[in-house]
């Protein structure tokens, strides 16, 4: 059940009607009122009440708040407004506004750390790189059990191709885990096809759950569907944030 923990509220006048987006991310308009946080912005909170356009809404600042999640998240995630000021997982340079202290779905109501940003861009990314020889793989472990030592989130996966492939008819998928979890997304899918020419960029599909780490986890990378490859190298990139 959600709770609220407020370290600190402020009161501030609505300059639109906010009378449907209670616990929705809320920042300032040019006139100093509270609108709609929109995608990816910086917050000044979460709305604690239903004020209609020109009346005074609570906002909390910094605490443990209630709040409307935008799509499925994991406790853990990072958080950033939709479109709608709905909280979703953050990735790239989305404002963080929140972390997750329950896991949910969209449109429930679950409990956050409010943690609201001066500005927007800020979250610092780290790429881990694994050199991949690919008539090495086949169906299993291609990483196993690293532990990164900081708390994080995998945000992005890809293979750059090394060394182009030849031979036709090859293939090899590989997904990751945290703790031998799949992640949600982020499986590469590997080709003869698409793992040539030299520089290809293989992106890995979007990745939307399951990807939050604490110091101790540790993150693997496992090949299934293998169709031996008989040359080949790469490159896989692994975006941390």
């Amino acid at each position: 059940m959600p709770t609220i923990e407020d370290a600190y509220s402020t009161n501030v006048l609505a300059g639109v009607d906010l009378s449907d987006k209670r616990y929705y991310a809320v920042k300032l308009n040019s006139s100093a009122q509270i609108i709609l946080s929109g995608a990816g912005e910086n917050a000044l909170g979460i709305l604690q009440d239903k004020p209609a356009s020109g009346r005074v809404g609570k906002v909390m600042c910094e605490g443990k708040s209630p709040a409307i999640y935008g799509a499925s998240v994991t406790a853990g995630n990072s958080l950033t407004p939709d479109a709608a000021g709905k909280l979703v997982l953050a990735t790239g340079s989305d404002a963080i506004v929140a972390i997750a202290a329950e896991s949910g779905s969209a449109n429930e109501i679950h409990s956050v750390y409010v943690v609201s940003r001066a500005t927007s861009g800020a979250i610092q990314k780290s790429v881990l790189t694994i050199p991949i020889k690919l008539a090495k793989v086949a169906n299993g472990d291609v990483l196993t059990n690293f532990t990164p030592g900081f708390p994080g989130s995998i945000v992005r996966a890809a293979f750059v191709v090394t060394d182009p492939v030849v031979t036709a008819s090859k293939l090899a998928t590989l997904n990751l885990e945290i703790n031998a979890v799949n992640l949600t997304g982020g499986v590469i899918s590997l080709t003869s096809a698409n793992c040539t020419p030299l520089g290809a960029v293989v992106a890995g599909t979007a990745i939307t759950a399951n990807n939050t780490f604490g110091a101790t986890d540790t993150i693997s990378v496992e090949a299934s569907s293998v169709t031996a490859f008989v040359e080949g190298e790469g490159v896989l990139l692994l975006t941390l944030g």
